[in-house]
């Protein structure tokens, strides 16, 4: 992931389909949505969940433009997120942002478009463009393993742990029967 902090320019735009947003572009609550189904039963507390596979993020993109210059891109800009024409399906577009390349959104769609709208006194002007990732499905049906964690109780990890772990309780309730270590193949 780009450091916002060492390389803070492409942290100010969006490429989408293959073109910059003029000014400076902000993405707003991106996310990597999980889909569960939660499975009830009659009379039973608590429930099993399912995992139904990754959601669709929705997002938005704030353009905001203050200059003679970005208002005249804005004008070609716009006709990417603009409605198709009636009867033109509308089609996924490529996007990039280190913010939703680190999230795995590479492909949108667009749900919404402000108008253009003044952000305060000094003279920047804005636009919200709303998103929806999209994303061909693929199977992934699965249900959540239970939790296997016991409090202040280690796992055994590989052989070397469970020697050592054989050891302690030895340790703690010696005898001479070394065949615990035995059958756990030694170190």
């Amino acid at each position: 992931m780009i450091n916002p902090l060492r390389e803070p320019d492409p942290w100010t735009v969006v490429v989408l389909a293959s073109r910059r947003t003029p000014g400076l572009a902000e993405v707003v609550g991106a996310g990597s949505p999980r889909d569960w189904d939660e499975r009830k039963g009659y009379g039973i507390s608590g429930a099993f969940l399912v995992y139904t596979g990754d959601g669709l993020a929705k997002f938005s993109v704030k353009v905001y433009l203050w200059e003679d210059a970005h208002f005249e891109e804005w004008e070609s800009f716009k006709l990417i997120v603009d409605k198709p024409a009636r009867g033109v399906r509308p089609k996924a577009l490529d996007i990039y942002h280190p913010a939703l390349d680190d999230l795995g959104i590479r492909s949108v769609v667009v749900e919404d478009r402000s108008q253009l709208q003044p952000h305060d006194e000094t003279g920047m002007w804005f636009s919200e463009i709303k998103f929806k990732q999209f994303r061909a499905p693929v199977p992934m049906l699965s249900k959540p393993e239970g939790s296997t964690a016991k409090l202040n109780e280690p796992t055994a990890e590989d052989n070397y742990d469970r020697v050592q772990q054989a050891l302690m309780k030895q340790i703690q309730n010696p005898t001479d029967d070394f065949s615990i270590i035995d059958t756990l193949g030694g170190l």
